[in-house]
């Protein structure tokens, strides 16, 4: 009886020319995101990423209605721009607040299977290790994806409630050309964040193997690069050394921010402060120069070919069972 049993086992773990099966990207990929499909968790920080935009849109109306004008031409939602500002504003601070769940969704995904020990059952079937990450990365660039088309949608969504507030107001009626052209540009920068903020968690969790520490860890890392951003210039100054500039524009940080706000249109740049880190120097009356869109996408890639290659080694090289 034991016999039979035994060599049904051996049967579901291995082909019939008695090799082990391993299975393709296509299949590795959607078993992750059925996974990530199934934790409450994960629906959590999408609800929590929608309730930025919703948050930040909440502020918009209010300094809307605030000033009597805000919906005349010239003005914050009126004239031919409208439209994008009143789509555009919430999706800023909302990117904002999604560079946080990005980066602990990447923490999630890796750090809850070490810590469950599920990593060693998916390794005992034969899956490839290499495959078996990327496979991951692909299915957390899709939930990242989301993330930024279901806040570009409630952003849309939330634009016509304006006609509730103050007639005439902007909406999704007067869409034109250059309206899709900005809002696209938002949408490929936001994504590039995210993208590059769920690597930075996805790596701090496999060198622990923990998702706590992967998620407290890359949050202390943001936060703490963006005050670096605003001492390191004053450190500088101080010392009569442009050390602090030039240090701050190779942070990792300030150029995701100052790519994001390079892709902004102008109107919508000039609303964010230096304490989003997007300017990654002093201001310019201090003889700085803001980061080009070019400097900031090499910066990034750099940063996130060295926690490529740390992931990749430690994931693949590593003893799962240490």
């Amino acid at each position: 009886m034991s016999e039979i049993r035994w060599s049904n086992q051996t049967f579901v773990f291995s082909s019939p020319t008695g090799r082990v099966y391993s299975p393709g990207l296509w299949r590795l990929m959607r078993n992750e995101l059925f996974k990530m499909r199934r934790r409450p968790l994960v629906w959590g920080l999408f609800a929590l990423d929608l309730l930025f935009v919703i948050a930040a849109w909440a502020v918009l109306v209010y300094y809307a209605m605030k000033s009597p004008d805000g919906f005349q031409t010239g003005h914050l939602l009126g004239g031919p721009d409208a439209l994008s500002r009143a789509i555009g504003q919430p999706m800023t601070p909302g990117r904002r607040g999604g560079e946080f769940i990005a980066l602990a969704l990447g923490a999630l995904t890796f750090g809850g299977e070490f810590s469950s020990g599920a990593i060693r059952l998916v390794f005992s079937r034969g899956v490839r290790r290499a495959r078996y990450l990327l496979a991951k990365y692909l299915a957390l660039a899709i939930v990242c994806f989301a993330l930024v088309l279901f806040g570009f949608l409630l952003s849309c969504l939330l634009v016509n409630l304006l006609m509730l507030i103050h007639k005439p107001a902007p909406t999704l009626l007067n869409m034109n050309r250059q309206t899709i052209i900005y809002l696209l540009e938002m949408m490929v920068g936001t994504c590039e964040n995210y993208l590059f903020c769920m690597l930075l968690g996805a790596t701090i969790s496999i060198i622990a193997r923990s998702s706590t520490f992967g998620i407290a860890a890359g949050f202390g890392y943001l936060i703490g690069e963006d005050i670096a951003a605003q001492i390191l210039p004053v450190i500088g100054r101080s010392i009569h050394s442009q050390t602090g500039n030039q240090i701050v524009t190779f942070l990792f940080t300030p150029n995701l921010n100052a790519f994001y706000a390079n892709f902004l249109p102008g109107f919508l740049s000039s609303t964010l402060n230096r304490l989003d880190g997007v300017i990654a120097c002093t201001p310019a009356g201090a003889g700085c120069v803001p980061v080009t869109t070019l400097h900031a996408l090499i910066v990034v890639l750099v940063w996130a070919l060295i926690l490529w290659t740390i992931s990749t080694i430690l994931f693949i090289r590593r003893d799962v069972l240490q």
